[in-house]
């Protein structure tokens, strides 16, 4: 009877294991505290990314207060700071960035903010699905699914408002020679 009462009881105690849960993000391989890193193509700077602390998860690696600088030709085109980053490593998305909070963006020919922005590595672009700011000078133009290189000389942007000024444009074009008829 004894016998039976302790195997009874501890069978009650048990936890049963189960299979784990999908949807609960894997837990980090590791952290470090002041996290930095590059990536480079064919021997050529792409991209740096630092960060207060940095936690893998195996396909991503998760930063805190990300500064990330963009470089073109060997010259930093693009300076972004937020409050929280992601770094791909493998996939589709391999190398490409997510910033998100308080993302500021600057580059020679302005400032961009937003909540979310995306660094397309393969396509060497910026992408922010929701409302973006781009500021040259006095003129602001606000939109949404901005497309744009990370100089800003080329921005693409849908549901546009704006207040333009023309001496801030100017200051960005290239004047050529006229081509004369033959």
């Amino acid at each position: 009877m004894f016998f039976l009462l302790c195997v009874t009881c501890c069978r009650s105690t048990e936890t049963p294991v189960s299979a784990p849960d999908e949807s609960v993000e894997a837990v980090p391989t590791q952290k470090l505290d002041r996290f930095s890193t590059q990536h480079t193509e064919a021997g050529v700077l792409k991209w740096t990314l630092v960060g207060d602390t940095s936690t893998f998860h195996g396909s991503y690696i998760d930063v805190e207060n990300p500064t990330v600088q963009i470089f073109e030709d060997g010259v930093v085109s693009m300076t972004l700071n937020s409050q929280k980053g992601k770094q791909f490593l493998n996939g589709t998305k391999k190398d490409s960035l997510h910033l998100t909070g308080n993302v500021v963006g600057v580059s020679k020919d302005g400032k961009l903010f937003t909540e979310t922005l995306h660094w397309q590595n393969l396509a060497g672009r910026l992408y922010a699905p929701d409302e973006a700011t781009v500021v040259r000078g006095d003129s602001t133009w606000i939109g949404t699914e901005m497309l744009a290189n990370p100089t800003l000389e080329t921005v693409k942007m849908k549901n546009n408002r704006f207040n333009l000024y023309p001496k801030d444009e100017k200051a960005h074009e290239h004047h050529k020679t006229p081509i004369e008829p033959e």
